[in-house]
């Protein structure tokens, strides 16, 4: 890839860490049910252990751009696999179900801190037009690791148990970390951006607000409260960013959005990985209520799309930096959409390979979609600000995948109104089926944006 030998340890080091962290953020799954059974606690109490995993990871985003302005990239790798490492350990311990909370916080500000600082050390290591192709890699990785994660999880919980599982996780991460510590260089960083512990709240805050009462939205009776929460932390948001364009050193730097495709780009690839998210949230109770499969059967629906989806990646990152944006992102469109079209118009007894298929064109689709857009994004800012991009696109992210899912559950639960007379498994078939218009809807106007303004063209410039 026209590297040096130093910078392909780099990438590898630092590209094993993060695949380590995503295996392990999908392993918890397989896990749950036996963990319930030891510390006999229900569903709802076990499911924190992956809802604090989601809020921690938001939380710590948006200070990533803070942290690779403040420290070496060594220096945070080693921070972040030493408190992945003692979280796993700490997990695999687990006398009591507190405990093993904490230990997955601990791997959660560890996953915060790597995505974002990879990304941008991976991006900088790169020339600008090999970059399709570093993303490409990176998309790989990431996409690759939870589509075997919870296989991995499941053979091994049953083989060795749920403690060993963390403690296997920790050995890893404690390997990787003593790795980093020799190969790794130390380099200062340019500038010492300054803390400042107001933006730290503001930003916190209002992350916690908005993504907790946007993942209660759709299960919570009392929606004042949830509407109170995303109102208030709506408010905290702008003010962080009425704050971070007064400072002369911000936190994340809001210049980014000064950059039309950059702007584009984040629109794209929020709303485009929201839906996505969305439909894969819905399909599973298509499956298993409306078809009523097995959860396991569920689950190998959705892998080839994965499979598919990881393999996509490097594939459209190379599209990217042979033809452009416009090339893979359109033709995204039409693959995406004819997969849901074919979801929303699946009828109640639609056979398990339709569906499959189904997802897997989506699943295609949306990442010719996501990694040429985020790309080209990225390639219109100057290095300076790109660990500023990839905390707001990934911020931005966090918020719209929560928003997605609240929105398409939603409409789900309309099926009531349309077909009040319908039997209980028809209401089910119903809603799932009003969920997917409504991604399909959103697709389509998402379609037409990229058709019209995600393209290059010669007069974009380079901004900061």
């Amino acid at each position: 890839m026209g590297l040096t030998r130093k910078q392909r340890i780099t990438v590898n080091v630092l590209l094993t860490g993060t695949v380590l962290a995503i295996l392990d953020l999908s392993f918890l799954s397989p896990a749950l049910p036996s963990i319930m059974e030891d510390f006999s606690i229900d569903a709802t109490t076990a499911q924190w252990l992956s809802s604090a995993y989601s809020l921690v990871e938001a939380l710590i985003i948006p200070l990533s751009a803070y942290l690779l302005g403040r420290f070496s990239t060594k220096h945070l790798f080693v921070a972040a696999m030493s408190i992945f490492s003692a979280g796993s350990l700490l997990a695999a311990w687990g006398p009591n179900f507190g405990v093993v909370l904490v230990g997955r916080v601990c791997q959660a500000a560890c996953t915060g801190i790597l995505l974002p600082m990879v990304m941008t050390e991976i991006v900088l290591i790169f020339p600008r037009e090999r970059r399709g192709t570093a993303m490409g890699l990176i998309g790989l990785l990431v996409g690759f690791a939870p589509a075997i994660g919870p296989t991995v999880s499941g053979l091994l919980i049953d083989s060795v148990g749920w403690h060993a599982l963390f403690l296997i996780v920790g050995a890893l991460g404690i390997i990787i970390l003593c790795v980093s510590m020799v190969v790794l260089e130390t380099k200062e960083t340019a500038t010492r951006t300054p803390f400042d512990a107001l933006s730290v709240a503001l930003s916190s805050i209002g992350l916690l607000c908005i993504l907790y009462g946007l993942s209660t939205f759709a299960s919570t009776g009392n929606t004042v409260t949830v509407v109170f929460l995303i109102v208030i932390g709506a408010a905290l948001i702008a003010l962080f960013v009425v704050r971070q364009c007064k400072l002369d050193q911000p936190m994340l730097d809001m210049r980014v959005f000064r950059s039309r495709r950059f702007s584009s780009s984040v629109v794209v690839i929020a709303l485009t990985q929201g839906v996505y998210l969305g439909i894969g949230t819905v399909l599973p109770l298509f499956v298993q209520i409306v078809r009523g499969e097995s959860a396991v059967m569920s689950g190998l629906v959705v892998l080839p799309g994965a499979l598919l989806s990881a393999a996509m990646a490097l594939v459209s990152g190379k599209l990217y930096d042979r033809f452009g944006v416009h090339v893979p992102a359109r033709a995204g469109s039409v693959c995406a959409l004819a997969g849901i079209a074919l979801l929303a118009t699946m009828p109640m007894d639609a056979g398990m390979p339709v569906v499959a298929i189904a997802y897997a064109l989506c699943s295609i689709g949306v990442q010719l979609i996501i990694t040429p857009c985020n790309t080209w994004g990225i390639n219109s800012l100057s290095n300076t600000l790109v660990r500023h991009a990839n905390a707001a696109a990934q911020t931005s992210n966090q918020i719209s995948n929560s928003f997605m899912v609240a929105l398409i559950i939603s409409f789900s639960a309309l099926s009531s109104v349309i077909a009040p007379t319908a039997t209980e498994l028809e209401a089910a078939y119903y809603g799932d089926k009003i969920a997917f218009i409504a991604a399909a809807a959103i697709l389509l106007a998402l379609a037409a944006f990229i058709a019209i303004f995600i393209r290059d063209r010669e007069t974009d410039t380079i901004v900061g």
